[in-house]
């Protein structure tokens, strides 16, 4: 792989920044859950005018870097209404690393 590709030494915050922050979607899911608290992955199409499908997917990313977090564990989902809320200090934690990486800090 490139070496600016994948450069050494980047801190894992700044890589999940990069791939899921840095993703205009995402970027909007997480500031829809920071603005309104908690919401659905039905509330949070209807809001953002995307597909369910595609919110549902993106939420499993942030939440796989515990970005994002839901009322329900994964194993009990299943035909269940879930609440998704962004978590705050995770989300500040990876832009304040990102933000320090780029200017050099």
């Amino acid at each position: 792989m490139p070496r600016l590709t994948k450069p050494p030494g980047m801190p894992r915050e700044v890589e999940v920044a990069i791939e899921l922050i840095g993703n205009r979607a995402r970027a909007e899911v997480l500031r829809a859950l920071a603005l309104h608290g908690t919401l659905t992955i039905a509330e949070l199409s209807d809001l953002l005018g995307a597909t369910r499908p595609a919110v549902q997917g993106h939420l499993r990313a942030l939440e796989g870097e515990g970005l994002v977090v839901a009322d329900v564990p994964p194993e009990r989902r299943q035909g269940r209404r879930v609440q998704w809320r962004a978590d705050r200090q995770a989300v500040e934690r990876v832009g304040a690393a990102f933000g320090d990486y780029i200017a050099g800090r």
